[in-house]
């Protein structure tokens, strides 16, 4: 039997996903009710949505959207974080956090097609950038360190990141190394880790169900789909509409991502609950 999700203990919760418009689709009504009851909110994406792109034109227009999509939920500027990764690909043997994890070459650099450094906005410089001046190498050492300091910096009492059952190789990567860095952190630290599944082992063309305002249990989770803890949105998330509907106006902002094939799955988030799974 799934639970609510009790955010009452939550104080300062960090958001940690791939790519620009993950944390909508995982977690808008989160975000929007912790910042309601006044209490602090971080969002970090790690890579710079980049895939394909010779150039840093496309990141930086994600980049844009993401302070864009945030500003409409009530998240300032200053409390959103671009850590400036690259997006090679969804597949596991083309995702980049894939390789990062996976390699035992800890200084091996991992080249998207537009860099080989990290790179944020002009006006809104990536994180390596702005701890140490200088704009981070494309490794599994930098990466690591990067993530690391910025949990050290905030100290969240809750993270949010990507499922470890994620179909994209970057959504499964980043839990794996978020859940690495709070077990390591746990003495010092004691982080709530809350998981989100966006691509779930069913397929994007059939989950989340189109015409339904509840989640239901995408194939290959029935385990532990009564583990899942449930937040009911508030009602400016719910009824399916779309105008005046909070998730609906932050999704049109990342203009990027929604490609005609994309709209109806993008679109199918907007339920009248979020649903998370507590590790």
């Amino acid at each position: 039997m799934a639970k609510k999700l009790n955010i009452s203990s939550m104080n300062h919760l960090l958001v940690v996903v791939p790519h620009q418009d993950d944390e909508i689709l995982i977690g808008a009504g989160l975000i929007y009710q912790m910042l309601k009851q006044k209490k602090k909110v971080t969002v970090a994406i790690v890579t710079n949505g980049d895939y394909e792109c010779t150039d840093y034109s496309k990141g930086r227009a994600r980049l844009r959207e993401t302070l864009e999509g945030l500003e409409v939920l009530g998240l300032s500027q200053e409390n959103i974080v671009f850590l400036g990764y690259a997006d090679t690909g969804m597949p596991r043997e083309e995702s980049f956090l894939t390789a990062l994890f996976h390699t035992e070459d800890w200084e091996k650099v991992f080249p998207s097609s537009a860099s080989t450094i990290t790179y944020g906005l002009k006006e809104k410089p990536d994180f390596h950038y702005l701890c140490f001046g200088e704009h981070g190498t494309y490794t599994k050492n930098t990466l690591v360190n990067d993530l690391q300091e910025l949990v050290r910096q905030l100290k969240p009492d809750a993270i949010l990141t990507t499922h470890p059952s994620d179909l994209h190789g970057d959504h499964e990567a980043l839990f794996y190394f978020i859940k690495s860095i709070v077990d390591d952190q746990r003495e010092s630290s004691e982080s709530r880790l809350l998981v989100g599944m966006v691509h779930s082992p069913e397929g994007d063309e059939t989950w989340p169900l189109r015409d339904s305002l509840h989640f239901t249990c995408p194939k290959g989770m029935e385990e532990t789909w009564d583990e899942r803890v449930v937040l009911s949105l508030d009602e400016n998330f719910t009824g399916g509409k779309r105008d005046g509907n909070l998730k609906y106006e932050a999704l049109k902002k990342y203009e990027t991502a929604l490609e005609p094939n994309a709209v109806d799955y993008l679109m199918a988030f907007m339920k009248d609950e979020e649903i998370f799974w507590e590790l």
